[in-house]
């Protein structure tokens, strides 16, 4: 009986495995290759050039996405349509962009350390294309259509690789800081993965061409150190949100390999350099919980606690937990997922700040004076009143955070009607764990819509300096998931202090559910 093809037929075959990103499994590669080129009726040497093609791109993919001390694995797709045999490969290694690196650009050119690997992909695929999914990595997808369709040319689009991997060398080096360049895009990403892996809070950082858009157009400021040998061993960063006055410092990291150099002073000292050149008016930051480092660091450089948001992150960063896995929540059932991390906020005013105008209803006047004598800034209680016409907000929701925010910039009649209903669709229609809603502090009819808020089970959170079109934020938050204070690490005295009000305040009103 003759051997049974896969028949053209309307409907695609798909099939995916994933294995160690190891050498010793490119046969089982290999194998799987060459069985789908055979269903998708390639004779028995086209069928064998594809096995090759695919092994070489896994190699690479072993030999270059992966440092030696962080292995990973690698998912392997092979669909089969009626017009051709498609073959993905899938990894959530080193962040990597062909379009940036012109050398990678050409498997033909002297100056590409793949050029073996990739000339013979681009010789027995059709059509040969990379995908960068950011948070969730990044994937070489091969086409070879079946015979009896037409080949069109090959696509020059190289297929994802990365650097060779580093060697930790832990031996002393001169450093270079400077600021970050465009074409520093690349390292800077394959850096935050090196430390965070893929669960840093801000997914543009793992899209080179995004940050390399981002330092060009000065939304993305930083400065690096860079080793004798050419490795990128560190970066600071701030962040411009429409190049405004105020500047959050985010995305401090050092290469494992070049810790202990003394370059996280170095890069702070540089950064401060061009804080001072930018002009801003206010510097913030967020410190996670999971231990007190980053908020003793944040300390050091002058911030000081303005808020504390609970439940903010989704996952914890990678290489900072210490010891066995910490048990769930004890507010949680069983099997559910470890308590979400909580973020500290800090601020630090550049130039002598004006006097806040402050609203409030007077049981919170004491908290937020303590807030902003904290802060080193002036505050006036202003007299309350009621609010006339419509109000103003805006509602998001992060996908990759797991959270909701309503921003209120007007207040108005209707305003506490539209964030409740924001707030019901965003836990109910959206799943946020946390919802944070923020509220001009200047406006004298805020009394009223926090009450309203505090009723329905938002609890306090902080101030947001300068955040407000009229001045600063309120920050409110309201909790959808379990959540411990136990499980809370905090440095500073303050920290402490806020915590212990807002769950006085959690005590005192217990959320409803809402439907």
């Amino acid at each position: 009986m003759a051997e049974q093809k896969i028949p053209l037929m309307a409907d695609a075959v798909r099939t995916q495995f994933t294995l160690p990103a190891q050498a010793r499994w490119l046969k089982l590669v290999q194998d799987y290759g060459r069985t789908l080129a055979e269903f998708a009726d390639f004779p028995a040497d086209q069928a064998e050039t594809l096995a090759l093609a695919l092994g070489e791109a896994c190699a690479n993919c072993i030999r270059h996405a992966f440092d030696e001390y962080d292995p990973g694995a690698v998912t392997l797709t092979g669909e089969i349509t009626p017009v051709a045999l498609v073959l993905g490969i899938h990894d959530r290694g080193l962040p990597f962009d062909q379009s940036l690196d012109p050398a990678a650009a050409h498997p033909s050119s002297s100056a590409s350390p793949f050029r073996h690997g990739l000339s013979l992909i681009h010789q027995c695929a059709d059509e040969v294309h990379w995908l960068n999914h950011g948070p969730e990595g990044k994937e070489l997808r091969l086409t070879r259509y079946r015979p009896g369709f037409s080949r069109p040319a090959p696509q020059p689009v190289a297929p994802d690789q990365a650097p060779q991997p580093t060697v930790p060398k832990p031996r002393p080096q001169n450093y270079t800081i400077r600021l970050v360049r465009p074409e520093d895009a690349i390292r800077v990403a394959q850096l935050i993965y090196r430390v965070y892996g893929y669960t840093y809070p801000r997914p543009d950082i793992y899209y080179p061409e995004r940050l390399a858009h981002h330092i060009k157009t000065g939304v993305h400021v930083g400065v690096v150190a860079v080793a004798d040998d050419g490795e990128l061993a560190g970066h600071a960063g701030l962040l411009r949100p429409h190049l405004g006055s105020l500047g959050e410092l985010a995305e401090l990291a050092v290469a494992p390999s070049h810790r202990g150099q003394g370059l996280v002073k170095r890069l702070e000292d540089r950064m401060q350099a061009e804080i001072q050149r930018l002009g801003l008016v206010g510097l913030y930051g967020e410190a996670v919980t999971l231990h007190p480092v980053s908020q003793e660091a944040s300390e050091a450089q002058g911030l000081r606690v303005a808020g504390l948001q609970l439940l903010y992150l989704q996952s914890r960063f990678k290489g900072l937990e210490s010891g066995p896995p910490e048990p769930t929540c004890r507010n949680s059932q069983p099997g559910s997922a470890p308590q979400r991390e909580s973020l500290v906020f800090y601020f630090k005013y550049l130039a002598p700040p004006e006097t806040a105008r402050v609203s409030a209803p007077d049981r919170h006047r004491e908290i937020l004076a303590r807030i902003y004598e904290n802060l080193g800034a002036p505050r006036e209680f202003v007299k309350s009143q009621g609010v006339a016409g419509p109000g103003r907000l805006t509602v998001q929701f992060s996908q990759s955070l797991g959270a909701g925010f309503i921003q209120v910039n007007r207040l108005g009649t209707d305003t506490w009607a539209e964030a409740q209903q924001a707030w019901r669709d965003l836990c109910n229609l959206a799943g946020a764990a946390v919802v944070y809603l923020d509220l001009p502090l200047a406006q004298a009819g805020l009394p009223d819509l926090w009450d309203a808020a505090e009723a329905d089970g938002f609890l306090f959170s902080g101030v947001l300096p300068h955040f407000a079109p009229d001045g600063d934020f309120l920050r409110l938050q309201c909790l959808n998931a379990p959540f411990d204070p136990e499980r809370l690490h905090l440095f500073s005295p303050f920290a402490k202090e806020l915590l212990a009000y807002i769950l006085k305040g959690r005590a005192a009103r217990k959320p409803q559910p809402k439907t």
